[in-house]
């Protein structure tokens, strides 16, 4: 057997470099009256049959020296039950999240009429350009002369793209007046783009019976059937889309 006295304890306290180190307070002063307190209330909350020297003990086992949790947090419920249909961040935050109406009502989602200058989105456009290098990659022919294998992977690519900052210009329509718009492409919802022209102006352009032409950094050109693409962009980038034929206008 081994000898005790050179068995290594790993409890062992801390050197004086060490705590000096830590830049832990090594004593911590505790009020007396805390610490009568402290020893009455395990006293009291012992069985009546145990010693007085049974509860000094087991107060400087358990407690004396140690941070003791009273309450547990995981089980504490809220003060008020939610009602039905209130979410979550309404029931633990108090506060009603802003509804549609109220979104329209203030503008969130409109642009400034000082912001509608095309210098302002070159920037956008520049970061739009780099953004489908790295998802694309160099694509330096038209993607209609492409591999077929290589044209399903890269259009499977574009349809689910953010097309912020996109370079766009209307070749058909069903409305004559839209020919010929292009621009930056600024917003996007379910049923628009809203581009900002060369000359400082915000058009609004409906997807439906409408084909745009996107220009992709390489120069390469890809055709855009607004019918097709009756999503939000956020609802792009996860769903799964079909091969569908092309819509006549």
């Amino acid at each position: 057997m081994s000898d005790p006295a050179k068995e290594i304890n790993l409890y062992t306290q801390l050197s004086k470099n060490a705590k000096a180190r830590s830049g832990a307070p090594t004593d911590v002063p505790v009020d007396p009256t805390t610490r009568k307190f402290a020893e009455g209330f395990v006293s009291r909350s012992l069985a009546s049959n145990i010693s007085g020297a049974a509860t000094r003990t087991a107060y400087k086992d358990r407690v004396e020296g140690r941070m003791v949790l009273l309450t547990n947090p995981f089980k504490e419920k809220l003060s008020k039950p939610g009602r039905i249909g209130e979410s979550k961040i309404e029931r633990k935050t108090g506060r009603k999240r802003i509804t549609a109406k109220e979104k329209r009502e203030l503008r969130l989602y409109e642009i400034p009429e000082e912001a509608r200058r095309y210098e302002l989105f070159l920037p956008l456009n520049k970061l739009w350009s780099k953004y489908m290098e790295s998802l694309l990659g160099n694509v330096d022919a038209d993607l209609h002369v492409a591999e077929t294998k290589h044209q399903q992977t890269l259009l499977g690519r574009l349809i689910k793209a953010d097309l912020h900052g996109a370079k766009m210009s209307v070749v058909r329509a069903r409305c004559p007046n839209f020919i010929g718009i292009s621009g930056i492409m600024a917003q996007e919802t379910k049923n628009a783009f809203k581009f900002i022209t060369e000359d400082d102006r915000l058009v609004v352009v409906p997807k439906t019976h409408c084909v745009f032409a996107l220009n992709l950094p390489s120069g390469a050109q890809c055709l855009i059937y607004g019918d097709q693409f009756m999503f939000r962009a956020s609802d792009r980038a996860s769903r799964k889309f079909k091969p569908k034929p092309s819509v006549d206008l």
